[in-house]
């Protein structure tokens, strides 16, 4: 088993502030700021429940931020949440936490996403010569695996570089809906706006999960931890840098989307940013937050595979994974074989779910936020495990920030549950196979794992 903390090795540390920052972003900012607000005003009644639910999930990925920035700067090591898990719970939990990113979470997420983008891509395409979205969405995802193959540098420049023109374009977005703030009349009826659920218990779950979909990702930097410069340092303020950006750009675009268009409005919306824009700024503005959507679904792409194909990597490296998954490519130094491991996978769930994106997100929310949980829990057992060791950044509110996330990443899971009961089920199918597979592969290896 790697040692906790060790530099990964053959993995060159060339990420800095910037760019670390950025693929904060980048990993929250992907799709879902473009459709999830209508999802969470069909579920709430008013504005003020709407903002509200909003300013919630942006506390919560703060507070999840600080409590991984501490374990990151800790244990500046590829993997991340794994190395965490698996120092703090064992090597099952850990395992798990691969298993089910590699199996659902991050593969689903690709697959469906990619549709995602090629859905956009038909506005301005017919796509029928080409078979439709299924194959673009399948072309989409080789070509970003590809880039990332080659190397870091590459995949990071393009990820800069979408992930910069997101931001400039929901910038446009809020601050020209707070230059009109005071010239927008009130929003216009929607008669035909679907009503919030008669429980408002229910309909703030629902709204919860879909927020907590919204702001997940940002601790995929701790993925890449053993490629970036100065971890210690680096990993607490990119991430403090990252979240900042993204709270402010989800409530300012939030409070523009509700301004413009209303709770009702909003509700009715299937393109929420673009509706938004339409009213501000007529068909031009439409036409450049689509564009930007298509650019954010990319970035979003690329954020997954950089940060996700380090997982199988540092599986392969403690023996409980393919062996070839912790191989680094002599030329590029990236672990090609995880990365095009993870990039098959995703064309794999996209072509056996037949591009049903239904299919390949329900389940996303309740597995993923498991082991946010747990990942965040390590901070508590490290703590008292490892007192002595080197802590270059500590959680500030300790121990309230960190178990206000964990009792929150708790109540995501219910929510989850609530709202998508079958998937959820088979998720909990997923975890009991996970762990028959690690007792098999342990007893294989000769270890005794009871």
């Amino acid at each position: 088993m790697t040692s906790p903390g060790r530099e990964s090795e053959g993995l060159r540390r060339e990420l800095g502030v910037f760019s670390a920052a950025l693929l904060v972003v980048g990993g929250i900012i992907g799709s879902g700021i473009f459709f999830t607000p209508a999802e969470v005003a069909r579920a709430l009644p008013s504005s003020g429940w709407i903002f509200g639910v909003w300013a919630l999930g942006g506390f919560l990925a703060l507070a999840g931020a600080l409590t991984y920035a501490e374990l990151g700067a800790m244990l500046p090591d590829a993997g991340g949440p794994y190395v965490y898990i698996r120092q703090a719970f064992g090597p099952l939990p850990a395992f798990l936490y691969c298993w089910m990113t590699i199996l659902s979470i991050a593969s689903g997420a690709i697959a469906a996403v990619s549709l995602g983008f090629a859905g956009y891509l038909a506005r301005w395409v017919d796509l029928a010569p080409l078979g439709g979205r299924l194959p673009v969405a399948a072309v989409t995802i080789v070509v970003l695996t590809c880039t990332n193959v080659v190397g870091l540098k590459p995949g990071i420049a393009l990820q800069n570089v979408l992930t910069m023109a997101k931001i400039v374009a929901l910038t446009v977005l809020i601050m020209g809906g707070l230059v009109a703030w005071v010239a927008f009349a009130d929003p216009p009826m929607v008669p035909s706006a679907p009503a919030a659920p008669a429980s408002l218990l229910s309909g703030f779950a629902a709204a919860f999960v879909a927020v907590l979909f919204t702001i997940g990702g940002w601790q995929q930097l701790n993925m890449v931890a053993g490629e970036i410069v100065e971890p210690q340092k680096t990993i607490p303020r990119a991430l403090l840098l990252g979240i900042v950006m993204v709270v402010v750009i989800y409530l300012g675009a939030n409070a523009v989307y509700l301004r413009t268009l209303g709770r009702d409005g909003l509700a009715a919306s299937s393109a929420v940013a673009a509706d938004a824009m339409q009213r501000m700024a007529g068909t031009p503005g439409s036409t450049f937050i689509t564009v930007s959507a298509m650019l954010s679904i990319l970035g979003f792409l690329n954020v997954a595979l950089i940060t996700n194909s380090r997982l199988p990597y540092a599986l392969a490296r403690d023996g409980l994974f393919w062996r070839a998954a912790a191989r680094v490519h002599p030329r590029f130094g990236t672990p090609h074989v995880a990365i095009a491991l993870l990039g098959g996978w995703s064309l794999t769930l996209l072509v056996l779910t037949g591009g049903r994106i239904g299919d390949l997100l329900s389940g996303v929310v309740f597995a993923d936020w498991i082991f946010f949980g747990l990942g965040a829990a390590s901070v508590f057992v490290l703590r008292r495990t490892m007192p002595d060791a080197v802590r270059p950044y500590r959680v500030v509110g300790y121990p309230w920030v960190p178990a206000a996330f964990v009792v929150a990443a708790v109540a995501g899971v219910a929510s989850a549950f609530i709202a998508a009961p079958g998937m959820s089920a088979l998720g909990c199918v997923s975890l009991v196979v996970g762990t028959l597979l690690f007792k098999v592969l342990s007893r294989a290896k000769g270890r005794d794992t009871a």
